[in-house]
């Protein structure tokens, strides 16, 4: 069902399950901006100095969803991130690839309810150690990621809408994410115990048709992450969103979309905007 390829955010399947044979592969790209900048430590390393970090990352990424075997599909997410801080009139800036993330989802529908199940790993695929070449001014520069690895399992479910004759859906996404301390990504083995965490979504969706073709989507998205208690090192954030595609043709759509970040602890606050091209099958 098509409808599963508006699950927006990245490396996420959703509740709608891809048959074998069919897939969703995106390339997109991300910017997210804030007038802040919290490190793995959970501060602002130039904030002794009165002035503070401003962020600016930009990742582009190549997103998939396979149907392979019924009912499972291979979510993946390969992204590159170019990263960098702003101190005044000095960049400080950090490019590498990031935090891949590689899953297996399973499907049923229960009468018209889709319900699906995910199981997916963050691997990161940069070093933060490698910062402490520059000394002091190390922790200046951007982080690619925590630096660990992740392992999440995903419940979501689904459901169509038809309301005065337009077409639409809804879908919830509850889950529960292990925040290891196998230190993939940062070979200083730093001392820091992240908390795990309940990564959740919630998203209202429009599927604007003229005759039998549908023209793309609109979608809307509140989602987070909220730890299991609180320290100065583990993330917690609220993200509210729009996005939406259109379809250049048949089977490629050109995706837009847009969200803030307002509620934050251990992250920055910011804004994103984000684009891509998709292929449907």
């Amino acid at each position: 069902m098509w409808i599963a390829l508006l699950w927006t955010p990245v490396a996420t399947a959703g509740p709608w399950v891809k048959e074998p044979g069919h897939a969703y592969v995106k390339a997109g790209y991300v910017r997210f901006a804030a007038d802040e900048y919290v490190d793995p430590t959970g501060g602002d390393p130039a904030a002794d100095n009165g002035s503070g970090l401003r962020y600016i990352g930009d990742t582009w990424h190549l997103y998939g969803e396979v149907g392979v075997l019924r009912p499972l599909q291979v979510v993946v997410n390969l992204p590159f991130v170019a990263s960098r801080n702003v101190d005044g009139g000095v960049v400080y800036a950090n490019r590498a690839l990031g935090d891949a993330e590689i899953g297996l989802a399973a499907g049923h529908s229960f009468g018209t309810l889709p319900v699906s199940v995910t199981l997916k790993g963050k691997l990161p695929m940069y070093d933060n150690h490698d910062l402490a070449a520059y000394g002091y001014l190390g922790d200046r520069f951007p982080v690619i990621g925590d630096g660990q690895v992740d392992l999440t399992a995903l419940v979501a479910a689904g459901h169509g809408l038809r309301v005065a004759g337009l077409q639409g859906w809804t879908a919830v996404e509850l889950g529960y994410q292990v925040r290891t301390e196998w230190w993939m990504g940062d070979s200083g083995h730093p001392d820091r115990q992240i908390l795990d965490s309940i990564p959740w979504h919630l998203q209202l969706g429009w599927s604007p048709r003229r005759s039998d073709r549908s023209l793309g989507w609109l979608a809307t998205d509140l989602s987070g992450v909220q730890p299991l208690g609180r320290n100065d090192v583990t993330k917690q954030w609220v993200q509210a969103g729009v996005g939406g595609g259109l379809f250049v043709v048949e089977s490629v759509a050109l995706e837009l979309g847009a969200s803030v970040t307002p509620i934050a602890h251990a992250s920055s606050r910011g804004w994103s905007l984000s684009t891509g091209v998709s292929w449907h099958r």
